[in-house]
């Protein structure tokens, strides 16, 4: 067979084999006995094989395949009175399965798969790791019959710490929780990564070894076999420091759960919308809020009936986390139906999009490093309760009158220029990085002219004033302050420049308010940070800010009270 037409790294894999075993029955993980020697691969290899096969219930019944490899187990399947159906995205295994067993083989993921069988097994040999945990078992419960059966012998994530930056693989803490929500039991769960660890020390081993021979037989360039070593070298270390494993799990189909958890996806942006005009008073959201709020943000909703009943989600935000660029999940729109709303304990729908949130895309390796949000008092009362989120900070409202004092003798405020883009791109990159550099203690979302430009200046109805300070003689550009203007008061949404100037910047707003005869200046900042700010009346908003503590992420002492937040990181309607 012509392994080399294989996906890489398969094809690395396959033709190593090739020239080493001069056969190729299998392409994943090998399960070595104590003292095994590496040469028996093969061998080792069929005993995982074996391990599944051993609790397949007896024929006759129908298995669904997903992830064929080179079609062996199909093929043993086969002789053994099993009916196989096997699904891949990868035409060129079905190529190469289909000279070894007669099967039905179909090229298509899991989530297009389209059948009216229901089958008594679903297989899953190292091809779980690929599909999203809700959709593996969502698509599952659909396609089983009633007490139907997963086996799924794979890699896992064991342990997520901060000494590794990525986890290419999915938690097995979360996988076994999500597979609960999503209707199945576990009946069946082997640690073998010990047996599954030598794989990687004859991979390593033997690429090298061939490393000429595969250079020339895949076309291959060098530096590409060295990262591919690389990266075996980094799932060893991970493997012995007990961050990766490997395990055999067994589930059994039960009841459909009262909600079905999935993430969201733009096909749901309709759903949303009507979710968010059930919950919040008007306005609704529009088309063209939906695109600039959520076009690349994260979700996970609960569905009953097919309708939308609940939804956890974020944006996405850039951060410098202690002087260190990372993301954050902004949280927004966290609602539930309002006849949803009964159980507030593990079962209901507020925990069940919450805590699969933030098993998705927050903490060590995830999406997102941490998050935040200002979450009602009722809400982050009831998430402490669950054991989701911990405070660690809180938003207070600063307020001055308006002022008639003279203008400045040293700078000077004026509106920035709509028409002068490129400048304008300039100033806020400079005036970023000039604050950038103030917080190298603390944690502050960009404020960049990327950032500015599409939370700002393209917000879809909500009109904001950027007014520029410079120094009066020489024109240097000190600081941007973003504005909204409503019934007596000028509310400063935020700011950007080094916060040095922040008493002058409360000056010329304060005389810029009583010029357009309003009364009030206020602001919204983290309470940590109210004493950069000239003296002023202070009021709790009672708004506290949460942090992850479900997922493994960043200690609640590394972050506590160390959020900068204004006005314009709350306003995100």
């Amino acid at each position: 067979m012509d392994y080399t037409a294989l996906d890489f790294p398969l094809n690395v894999y396959a033709h190593c084999l090739y020239l080493e075993e001069a056969n190729v029955n299998y392409l994943h993980y090998a399960l070595f006995n104590e003292d095994e020697a590496l040469a028996q691969v093969q061998g080792a290899q069929q005993r995982s094989t074996d391990l599944l096969l051993a609790r397949l219930p007896k024929p006759p019944c129908h298995i669904l395949e997903i992830g064929i490899g080179l079609g062996t187990t199909a093929a043993t399947l086969i002789k053994r009175g099993y009916t196989v159906t096997g699904i891949t995205p990868d035409a060129q295994q079905i190529a190469l399965a289909r000279q070894r067993a007669h099967a039905h083989f179909e090229c298509v993921t899991l989530e297009m798969f389209s059948t009216t069988e229901r089958y008594d097994v679903i297989l899953f040999q190292e091809s779980a790791q690929y599909i999203h945990s809700l959709t593996l078992f969502n698509k599952a419960h659909s396609l089983l019959k009633d007490d139907g059966v997963i086996l799924i012998t794979d890699e896992f994530s064991f342990r997520h710490t901060a000494k590794y930056a990525t986890y290419s693989l999915p938690s097995l803490t979360d996988t076994l929780a999500q597979a609960s929500r999503c209707g199945f039991e576990l009946t069946e769960k082997i640690d073998l990564s010990v047996q599954a660890a030598p794989t990687l020390e004859y991979l390593l081993w033997v690429i090298d070894l061939h490393k000429a021979e595969l250079l020339v037989a895949l076309a291959l360039k060098a530096e590409v076999i060295n990262e591919l070593l690389r990266v075996l070298r980094e799932y060893q270390q991970k493997y012995q420091d007990g961050h990766y494993g490997y395990a055999l799990l067994n589930f059994r189909k039960k009841v459909a759960p009262r909600w079905l958890l999935s993430t969201v996806t733009s096909q749901d942006k309709e759903a949303l919308k009507n979710l968010f005009s059930d919950v919040f008073p008007p306005p609704k959201m529009t088309e063209a809020h939906w695109e600039w709020k959520y076009k690349e943000g994260l979700g996970i909703a609960a569905w009953r009936d097919g309708k939308m009943i609940a939804h956890y989600g974020s944006v996405l935000r850039d951060i410098r986390y202690f002087g260190h660029a990372q993301m954050a999940a902004q949280i927004t729109d966290v609602m539930v139906l309002e006849e949803e709303r009964g159980l507030l304990t593990r079962k209901g729908a507020f925990f069940l999009t919450t805590a699969t949130f933030l098993e998705n895309y927050m903490g060590y390796g995830a999406q997102t490093y941490l998050g935040y949000g200002f979450p009602t008092q009722r809400a982050m009362k009831i998430a402490e309760r669950l054991n989701l989120y911990a405070p660690v900070g809180k938003m207070v409202e600063l307020h001055w009158e308006a002022s008639t004092a003279k203008p400045h003798l040293w700078t000077r405020i004026r509106h920035l220029s709509p028409q002068d883009l490129n400048k304008n791109k300039d100033i806020i990159n400079t005036l970023w990085h000039d604050m950038a550099s103030c917080f190298t203690d603390s944690i502050i979302g960009v404020r960049d002219w990327k950032y500015v430009q599409h939370r700002y200046l393209s917000h879809p109805y909500k009109q904001y004033e950027l007014l520029l300070i410079t120094q009066r003689f020489t024109g240097q550009p000190l600081a941007i302050i973003v504005i909204a203007r409503q019934d007596d008061t000028c509310h400063i949404r935020d700011f950007i420049g080094n916060i040095a100037h922040l008493p002058e910047v409360i000056k010329h707003i304060r005389r810029l308010a009583k010029n357009w005869a309003l009364k009030h200046v206020n602001l919204w900042i983290t309470e940590n940070f109210v004493t950069v700010f000239p003296k002023a009346e202070q009021r709790d908003l009672e708004i506290q800010i949460p942090h992850n503590i479900w997922s493994p992420g960043v200690p609640v002492a590394e972050v506590d009270g160390h959020w900068w937040l204004m006005g314009g990181d709350t306003d995100f309607l």
